[in-house]
């Protein structure tokens, strides 16, 4: 079997010209460089460097088995990265659900270097109702969710307070209701609202949200703002502090006189401690959220 070295020592002399670049590059002899490329080409039989000039260049053979090398040591080494940071406790895999009546466009821009750090691990990313957040995180289904608080039922679950989300009461540019200069309850009662399917399974948050009989329902926060934005309806967005949607107006509205909060937590299985990945994305709940902590 070809040593990685020799392969090493290949590359890094068609990458840079020269063996004696290449020594420096790896922190290398030259003459040891110069012998692993000889080595090489004692093993494979093809002749990788044509050396008759000053500085050597590689061959069409030499071309020919150049990405071939690379995906070699790229492979090599990713794999003992991936068994060094398993061997460490890094999870192998992890499901990460989030809310889908809130704003979580902004996590994903966490991914790109959560990629980079944690390689080999499998994300899976699912967006669900909190009724299901809840459930998946007690069948041990789910290893981290951003969920709505859910007082007295942390017996399955640990969790950690994130911070609290205000609601904001919208309505799409075209619709009668964004002409208004103010809105009263009774103007709001007799226009179709838009409300989250998970709702129907809380009552206690359809009874406490519900305004109007007219009611339609949509698939968590993206779905909402493609209806509200079609001029279908008012609803309510947990938006956190990001700003309103492209196509949308925040009402100013008699029922929104008050703000409504609702309380957001990080949760994960019971008796499990947290990882460097659980933090990672705790913080990218936090950060890129921009839910107002809760002190």
């Amino acid at each position: 079997m070809i040593r990685l070295e020799l392969l090493k020592s290949f590359i890094a002399a068609a990458d840079t010209g020269s063996f004696s670049a290449a020594a420096r590059l790896m922190g290398k002899h030259l003459a040891t460089v110069s012998g692993n490329i000889a080595r090489l080409e004692d093993e494979l039989g093809v002749v990788l460097f044509d050396r008759k000039g000053k500085y050597p260049e590689i061959t069409a053979e030499g071309l020919n088995l150049y990405d071939s090398a690379k995906v070699v040591v790229d492979s090599a080494e990713r794999f003992s990265n991936n068994a060094l940071q398993l061997s460490m406790g890094v999870p192998a895999e992890l499901t990460l659900a989030l809310d889908q009546d809130i704003n979580v466009d902004r996590i994903f821009a966490a991914l790109p270097e959560f990629q980079k750090k944690w390689p080999h691990l499998r994300l899976t990313v699912v967006n669900l109702s909190a009724e299901d957040i809840f459930e998946g995180v007690k069948l041990g289904k789910i290893d981290l969710a951003l969920a709505p608080t859910l007082e007295g039922q942390s017996s399955f679950y640990e969790f950690m307070a994130i911070g609290q989300c205000s609601l904001k009461m919208v309505v799409g540019k075209g619709h009668p209701l964004a002409r208004k200069r103010h809105v009263s309850n009774d103007q709001l009662a007799m226009t179709t609202q838009i409300l989250s399917n998970s709702w129907q399974s809380q009552p206690t948050m359809m009874q406490a949200a519900r305004m109007s009989p007219y009611v339609w329902f949509a698939q968590g926060y993206h779905g909402t703002v493609d209806m509200v934005r079609q001029n279908l309806g008012w609803s309510t967005l947990m938006c956190g502090n990001d700003p309103i949607p492209e196509g949308i107006v925040e009402l100013d509205a008699e029922f929104a006189q008050t703000e409504f909060l609702i309380q957001y937590d990080a949760i994960w299985p019971k008796n499990r401690g947290l990882r460097d990945v659980d933090l990672y994305l705790i913080d990218a709940f936090k950060g890129l959220l921009k839910l107002s902590v809760n002190d």
